[in-house]
């Protein structure tokens, strides 16, 4: 058997998928924009508060703010309560598998009340990450790709190039992130469907540590070769 779960699964991506935002599922390959999430928490700021219109205007980023999501002072304008605030977060346009698409069971709950909005169409996605730079250099340590190969890394799956893909790329699962719906771009691929079937079980293993035989079943067969 090969040594790698890239190898053993071929192809890799289906092609065709319907861009009909009902059809969307799991396993479905899009674009959109992805944040950085944080290290040290960074917010935005006005350097200039009106103290009786309430309105702030000209905001700059800090760190440290010990009055952070505790304010004196809610501004009307941008609106924001006293105990929110603008944060400072770095985003990207890329390449992202789809996890868990919206539960439209939620239009029949009816009406709810003090803001909370059930419905709001997000899904759940994980984020795929490039790994050579533009001139083709690795960014990860020697060897580590091929540990994800060979799904030592729950975490971790590769991607590889073809399909939607340029290049190989690590999908993250722990750094699954909310995007609207619609938000996500198509690229009409998905995994195909064995492989589809190991990243649905590497997913619940990562998140509940249950569920995963078949992740498990695979990285087991893979480290004898």
């Amino acid at each position: 058997m090969p040594a790698f779960l890239d190898e053993v699964f071929a192809p890799f991506y289906e092609a065709g998928i319907p861009a009909s935002q009902e059809k969307f599922a799991f396993g479905q390959i899009f674009w959109t924009h992805s944040y950085y999430p944080h290290q040290s928490l960074e917010i935005w700021r006005p350097s200039e508060v009106d103290q009786k219109l309430h309105t702030a205007k000209n905001f700059n980023i800090h760190s440290g703010l010990k009055d952070a999501f505790n304010r004196a002072l809610a501004y009307t304008f941008p609106h924001l309560r006293h105990d929110e605030e603008f944060i400072a977060i770095r985003a990207k346009k890329r390449p992202i598998m789809l996890i868990q698409p919206p539960d439209a069971a939620l239009l029949t709950v009816g009406k709810t009340t003090g803001g909370l909005k059930l419905v709001r169409w997000l899904c759940v996605v994980a984020p795929m990450f490039s790994v050579v730079d533009e001139v083709g250099h690795s960014k990860v340590p020697a060897g580590f790709v091929d540990r994800v190969r060979a799904l030592e890394y729950p975490q971790f799956m590769l991607f590889p190039k073809g399909g939607p893909l340029e290049v190989d790329s690590l999908m993250r699962l722990d750094e699954l992130q909310s995007v609207s719906i619609n938000n996500l771009e198509p690229t009409g691929y998905a995994l195909a469907t064995d492989i589809l079937a190991v990243a649905r079980s590497q997913t619940a293993f990562f998140l509940s540590g249950s569920g995963g035989d078949d992740f498990i079943s695979y990285r087991q067969l893979l480290k004898e070769g």
